[in-house]
């Protein structure tokens, strides 16, 4: 029971919501690209629990309450799943991996990939990782001696697509130094096709091949040959040395030494998919949280200097992070990261269906109904956390009972929450702060105006628009 209600008030078709056309519903109400908008919007009418319809039979319920959300997550996989669609449509694209399976098929990958991104894994990757930053903190020296725009969100993929691939292959592709591997090109076209798909009214991809789709399929094909090769001079390697088998060098290795226990049940077909997962995630949420978290310095440069100060006191005389221990060393900035990741979470909301009946806030939900969670509504509601809409980093540095605010830690999942957490977010971390600890110790920053402004825009992550800075070197 997912109510605390005694008795089921109501049925699905009882819920509020917005009005719209016969058959087709809300369709024509929404953009993909701002989905996340519309429907915050919508939860501020018609309250924490609403449906809308988007094309024929296409029925969603729309949450935003904290303590059922919460509820939902934790009782992952077995009460509740990843929609279907999502699994079908990354199936389609032979991309099902840790993201995208279900029930005991997801507990198999779980394992094999949290092994391969545990603590002692990335504590060896961090000298390859610092090399990666000095390499964007050069390009971003050239752009500040020549006074040149610097396009923040593409700069932050190149690094995160050559920070992912050294520890997906150990392979150096240094995109931020040369034009990079054709693989990108590849990798760039997924996520806002899959973003597509899974929210579409009708699967017209199945009957009619657009001009999109066409170029998906070019992708793929490319993208599976490009990591097939690499699978295969990865497998050539551990043949040649077998003690890569016992100490991995890298997340590609530790998943082949683990396929081949016969009781693992890993499958080429797997490899390929959580390698392509791990190469997709670790693009797009990494680079757009800093970007975020860059974009909030600039609108707040009193915390910028606050962090820089807590950076010089650890860093100082060196130009970044010089030992993986200190990344715990920052606690302001870690602050000022949660702020930015509630207000801007690059997974705003989440989609996911029952496995049985449920009753949900006094709604009886039929199985495979799909649910939208409104995860940044639900993290600046004003009860869960105080003044909600205010980016205030103090909140994280005093306890609730020392400020008498409302402080619900529990609330904060930007990189969700119960069995399925995320298993890269400590990869993440390690990244934001060894950007952001660059960044703010060697840089003066500006925003360069635009006459749209920096916007959220969703494409299966939420990535701001028009973030182009001017970097000048500090003094």
């Amino acid at each position: 029971m997912m109510t605390e209600n005694a008795f089921v008030t109501s049925h699905l078709g009882d819920l509020p919501g917005p009005s719209g056309l016969p058959m087709i519903g809300n369709l024509l109400q929404v953009r993909l690209n701002r989905l996340h908008l519309t429907l915050e919007d919508w939860a501020g009418q018609y309250g924490s629990i609403f449906r809308i319809t988007l094309g024929p039979g296409n029925h969603y319920v729309v949450i935003s309450d904290w303590p059922t959300i919460q509820r939902i997550l934790m009782q992952r996989p077995d009460m509740f799943r990843r929609t279907r669609m999502l699994e079908s449509v990354a199936s389609e694209m032979r991309l099902k991996g840790v993201f995208a399976a279900e029930g005991d098929d997801w507990r198999r990958h779980r394992r094999i990939v949290t092994n391969a991104l545990s603590p002692a894994r990335l504590k060896e990757f961090f000298p390859t990782l610092v090399v990666t930053v000095n390499r964007l903190q050069r390009r971003w020296e050239q752009a500040a001696d020549l006074s040149e725009p610097v396009d923040l969100c593409r700069d932050l993929m190149r690094f995160t697509v050559d920070a992912t691939m050294q520890l997906a292959f150990g392979i150096d592709t240094n995109t931020l130094e040369t034009p990079g591997p054709v693989i990108q090109q590849h990798l760039d076209k997924v996520f806002p096709v899959l973003f597509r798909r899974v929210n579409a009214a009708f699967p017209w991809w199945r009957y009619v091949r657009l001009p999109a789709d066409r170029r998906l399929d070019r992708a793929l094909v490319e993208l599976r040959r490009e990591i097939n090769r690499m699978i295969a001079q990865t497998r050539a390697r551990m043949a040649e040395d077998p003690q890569r088998r016992s100490t991995p060098t890298n997340f590609l290795e530790a998943i082949l030494a683990a396929a081949e226990d016969d009781e693992s049940g890993f499958t080429d077909e797997d490899i390929f998919a959580n390698v392509g997962n791990l190469m997709l995630a670790g693009e797009d949420t990494t680079a757009n949280s800093i970007a975020w978290t860059v974009y909030s310095f600039m609108e707040h440069p009193e915390l910028f200097r606050q962090a820089r100060h807590e950076i010089d006191a650890v860093t100082a005389p060196a130009a970044t992070m010089g030992k993986m221990e200190q990344a715990n060393d920052f606690p302001f900035l870690d602050a000022f990261c949660n702020e930015t990741m509630r207000l801007k979470p690059v997974a705003p909301l989440q989609l996911l269906e029952p496995n049985e009946d449920v009753d949900i806030l006094g709604h009886n939900i039929p199985k495979n109904t799909q649910l939208m969670l409104l995860v940044r509504r639900m993290m600046v509601q004003d009860e869960i956390f105080e003044n909600g809409t205010v980016l205030d980093p103090d909140r994280w540095l005093n306890t609730a009972a020392e400020t008498g605010h409302t402080h619900q830690r529990k609330a904060f999942i930007p990189f969700g929450a119960g069995p399925r957490l995320c298993p890269g977010r400590s990869f993440a971390w390690l990244q934001i702060r060894l950007i952001l600890v660059m960044l703010l110790r060697n840089f003066e920053i500006e925003r360069v105006p635009v006459d749209s402004g920096v916007n959220e825009h969703l494409a299966f992550t939420m990535m701001p628009t028009n973030l182009w800075i001017r970097l000048k070197r500090r003094d």
